[in-house]
C-alpha cells in the first residue's frame, strides 16, 4: 500500500533558533494548531503530552533542538493494534540565515479510513507551515 503521508516545506527567512522557537512555545503553537483547552505554558520538550480527552494523544517521540520535532499521534478511536508509526514531524535545516522548514503528517495508509486523516492533513501542513513562516519572520 501506498503512503499517506501529507508533507510541505517552505522557506523562512528567519534564523533557525526562532523557527525552533514558534514550534515549541505555546504562545506561538496556539497560533498554528488547534490545541487542547488545558494546554499548559511550558515548552515542548521530549516527552510532552497534548491530550484530547476521547479524541486525541500527541507525544514528543523525538527533540533534536533547531532540527527535528516529531510528535506521535494515537487516538483511541483506532482499532487494536494502535498504529504507533503515525504522526507530525517538523524538520528544520538552516543555510545563509534562511531556514528550510518542512512538514509532514502520517502515514495514515495504517488505518482503514486513512484517507480521511490524509485529506484533513494535506490542508493541515499547508496552513501550519505558512503560518510558522509569518510567525518566525
Amino acid at each position: 500500500m501506498n503512503k499517506l503521508t501529507a508533507e510541505k516545506s517552505i522557506e523562512i527567512k528567519a534564523h533557525v533558533s526562532k523557527v525552533w522557537e514558534v514550534l515549541i512555545t505555546p504562545a506561538f503553537i496556539k497560533q498554528w494548531d488547534d490545541v487542547p483547552e488545558d494546554f499548559g505554558e511550558a515548552s515542548l520538550r521530549q516527552g510532552s503530552v497534548m491530550e484530547w480527552e476521547g479524541h486525541a494523544r500527541l507525544t514528543v517521540v523525538a527533540f533534536e533542538p533547531e532540527k527535528l520535532l516529531k510528535m506521535q499521534l494515537i487516538s483511541p478511536t483506532w482499532p487494536e493494534p494502535v498504529p504507533q508509526d503515525i504522526g507530525y514531524t517538523f524538520t528544520l535545516f538552516e543555510e545563509n540565515s534562511q531556514t528550510t522548514l518542512t512538514v509532514a503528517a502520517g502515514d495514515f495508509s495504517l488505518l482503514l479510513d486513512g484517507h480521511d486523516y490524509y485529506d484533513a492533513s494535506v490542508e493541515f501542513v499547508d496552513s501550519a507551515a505558512q503560518k510558522i513562516k509569518e510567525l518566525a519572520e
